[in-house]
């Protein structure tokens, strides 16, 4: 460290960020380039104009091939002032769960075995007042609705 302009911390995170890339190659060097340019491309809000377009039509040749279907991707941004949100109707729900699996299926925040959701159904036993401490979310019925039972997502 005969550099006096940097520091000890400087020269330790830049050797720790070399040694990784070492580690890395041999990971990389395993991918195909279609697989490495995926993983070191921008953020999609990085990105200019002409490099979101060069993303799309790869994406759009990639479903082609997968699924054998032509896929429109568009880029349309959010009315300004826009908040994400979603809308349940609370008065159809019978407890099935079938909105929880179709926002998890829209949302893409389940690809595995164990899932995750955003939305979770409770039930609650019919005539009390609601009480969400008494509610059950780990339910299994045979059918829904059960008789006796309210469900609120």
């Amino acid at each position: 460290m005969s550099n006096k302009n940097c520091s000890r911390r400087e020269f330790i995170r830049n050797l720790s960020v070399t040694a990784l890339a070492g580690l890395s190659l041999p990971l990389l060097s395993s991918c195909s380039k279609e697989e490495v340019e995926d993983f070191l491309q921008k953020h999609f809000l990085e990105m200019t104009d002409e490099e979101k377009k060069q993303v799309i039509a790869k994406l759009e040749r990639r479903y082609l091939e997968q699924f054998g279907r032509k896929f429109q991707i568009s880029t349309k941004e959010a009315l300004p002032e826009t908040l994400w949100g979603y809308g349940l109707e609370l008065s159809r729900c019978i407890g099935c769960r079938r909105c929880v699996y179709a926002c998890a299926n829209e949302n893409n925040t389940s690809r595995y075995a164990r899932q995750i959701h955003w939305i979770r159904v409770l039930r609650l036993k019919r005539g009390n007042l609601i009480n969400l401490e008494d509610s059950e979310h780990y339910y299994t019925p045979e059918t829904v609705p059960e008789k006796g039972f309210i469900y609120l997502p």
